[in-house]
């Protein structure tokens, strides 16, 4: 009788262990990681550098492709974030794998996924970009209604792909003004003179305070034309003090060309400020002001870098 039940004990307790037990992954494997995530709702940098390192994208992309489209955004968040990173570490080839599988993210039902990834494409160069991804977006560009339709569009022009549909897109009489903006801005970038010109007399007739630097000059320096820059490089040499300061302690308005200067930065070949870690002027705002006004006065025939967002 004692035997037999202890068969019984022996029996119920290897069932518990059976059903307990779960698969142990090593520990940069990514269905570990995103079981975890899942239990956890937290992100874990040191698991996520660890699959980084020890896979190329084609082999994350691979093994992570369910997670794109997962029920828990959480999931899907991190999938893209992942591919993103992994994706600007790679080789022409695998970035290009990297972009395929990001514009995907273009058809989430989350509209802050849809964001992210038009955000996380910005990063990636022109050439990244072949002609399989070129018509995904092309396909996209009339659906106006599409989440964040800024970001898509800006990205077209950026890689100057989707002209045509860009310009049927400005024959609905019904387009909303915001919307008219971007396509404009994104013909520009294309190097379509008529929307450079358009985009130029919008701006000039707006008065020059913090509201035009923050919302209105970082569409016109994306433009990447000489004209918009000039313009910019006109708002530097003003000493007109139109702006309000970032610090909240000094009420005084300050001068337009100091924050002016970081969004140039980019833009702008050889520059001659240090802009810092944090997106600011690195030492004395005057002297650097005084710096770059006198260099753009030398270099007249400045150098616009295109191959950037």
């Amino acid at each position: 009788m004692i035997g037999k039940v202890y068969h019984i004990a022996s029996i119920l307790c290897f069932l518990l262990l059976f059903v307990a037990w779960k698969p142990v992954y090593p520990a940069d494997e990514p269905s570990n990681y995103f079981e975890t995530l899942r239990l956890s709702n937290k992100s874990d940098y040191a698991a996520e550098q660890s699959i980084l390192k020890s896979h190329t994208i084609e082999q994350l992309t691979a093994k992570i492709l369910s997670y794109y489209t997962d029920t828990a955004t959480i999931i899907r968040q991190k999938a893209y974030y992942l591919t993103y990173k992994k994706g600007l570490q790679s080789a022409h080839s695998g970035r290009t794998v990297a972009v395929r599988h990001l514009l995907s993210a273009c058809n989430d039902a989350d509209g802050g996924i849809v964001g992210q990834g038009l955000r996380y494409l910005q990063e990636f160069s022109v050439e990244d970009f072949d002609d399989e991804c070129r018509a995904v977006i092309n396909g996209k560009i009339a659906y106006t209604k599409t989440p964040h339709y800024k970001e898509l569009v800006l990205l077209s022009g950026y890689i100057h792909t989707g002209k045509d549909e860009l310009q049927k897109v400005l024959l609905n009489v019904n387009l909303p003004e915001r919307h008219r903006w971007y396509v404009a801005l994104a013909l520009s970038r294309s190097g379509d003179p008529a929307q450079t010109a358009y985009c130029m007399r919008k701006v000039e007739k707006l008065p020059v305070n913090s509201d035009l630097v923050s919302y209105v000059l970082p569409d016109l320096i994306y433009m990447r034309q000489k004209e918009a820059i000039d313009y910019c490089v006109e708002l530097l040499n003003s000493d007109a003090k139109l702006c309000d300061s970032q610090n909240p302690d000094i009420s005084e308005k300050i001068n337009c060309a100091y924050p002016l200067i970081p969004l140039l930065a980019p833009a702008i070949a050889d520059f001659p400020v240090e802009i810092d870690a944090s997106g600011d002027i690195a030492g004395d705002y005057i002297q650097a002001l005084n710096i770059l006004r006198q260099w753009f006065s030398i270099n007249k025939d400045y150098k616009i870098v295109q191959t950037t967002f």
